[in-house]
């Protein structure tokens, strides 16, 4: 869930228990790409945000 979200979501009053992040081996390897750049704009981890230069390394499947 983006910060957005979850900042609207308890603005609300809604109370949340404990936010989880996606674990690596459930994210396919041709959805990393989107799942880095999400990470990159916002959306919870509680690893580090990739930089410039991590999210330009990140490829996603060839083309066959």
């Amino acid at each position: 869930m983006s910060n957005d979200k979850y900042d609207a979501i308890t603005a609300s009053g809604i109370e949340v228990g404990e936010r989880v992040k996606i674990p690596d081996a459930l994210v396919p390897a041709d959805a990393k790409v989107e799942i880095e750049a999400k990470i990159a704009a916002g959306y919870f981890t509680d690893g580090a945000v990739p930089d410039a230069e991590r999210l330009a390394a990140v490829k996603g499947r060839g083309l066959v």
